[in-house]
């Protein structure tokens, strides 16, 4: 209910936003854009680095993967107060996926298949200032209300003497305010169409999320609440994007 609150609030922004009457030195703005930012996940990635060793001590080649950077799109919609100095609503979404699975030759006798989805919702405002005569330079920061999710399925299925089945699926997520500060490009044209690049860093240190847990033997099933280790979204972003100056 909450998060749907949001959505129809930063939808009435936009709405204003754009509704707003051209005056001397206000110009709306949309921009769309597409990148990367690192998630920090220091806790998450040492237990995938346990769980590598632990696999590699029994005998298994097990090569798992660390948790890397999430990829997503983004938008921003407001208005340009000056020539110079623009206000705005802004939406990304980020997602990272990892998944580490052994490689057996006889899958039947041993398998291990671990799946990490973490997500990044955002939606906040930012201020900019932009240097037409410094070909575009633009700094900014932004302020955003945050959720963090992680999905796991976690399967272990050892056949030797006897059947030893597991399987895990849990659900985390939290909402937190989140900071950031970015430096980029940003040139408009003639035409009113903008293409721009930034680079910055996000705070998301969400601590530990609180979620749902379903556990399984093959045949009992247990369900929980329980939480996740310490989760950190936070890193180095950068992105691409194209827009469009409604007035110039």
């Amino acid at each position: 209910m909450k998060t749907r609150s949001r959505l129809v609030l930063a939808s009435l922004l936009m709405t204003c936003v754009l509704a707003t009457p051209a005056a001397a030195g206000v110009a709306p703005y949309v921009r769309l854009d597409y990148g990367g930012s690192q998630f920090r996940m220091t806790d998450l990635n040492n237990g995938i680095e346990d769980d590598n060793a632990e696999l590699l001590d029994a005998g298994l080649p097990a090569m798992f993967e660390k948790v890397g950077s999430g990829y997503g799109p983004g938008a921003s919609v407001g208005v340009w107060l000056t020539p110079g100095l623009r206000l705005g609503a802004t939406y990304s979404y980020l997602r990272a996926v990892r998944i580490n699975s052994l490689d057996l030759a006889d899958p039947d006798v041993f398998a291990y298949d671990d799946e990490l989805d973490l997500r990044m919702t955002e939606i906040g405002v930012e201020a900019a200032v932009r240097f037409k005569r410094l070909w575009g330079l633009t700094l900014g920061a932004s302020v955003a209300q945050g959720r963090g999710e992680i999905i796991e399925r976690l399967t272990v299925d050892q056949t030797v003497d006897v059947l030893d089945y597991y399987r895990l699926d849990g659900n985390a997520h939290r909402t937190k305010t989140t900071f950031g500060a970015f430096v980029g490009i940003d040139q408009t044209n003639d035409a009113g169409v903008a293409g721009y690049i930034q680079a910055g860093f996000q705070y998301r240190d969400f601590g530990r999320l609180s979620g749902e847990v379903t556990e399984t033997d093959g045949v009992d099933v247990v369900r929980s609440t329980s939480r996740t280790v310490w989760l950190d979204y936070s890193g180095f972003y950068a992105k691409i994007g194209i827009g469009y100056d409604l007035v110039r």
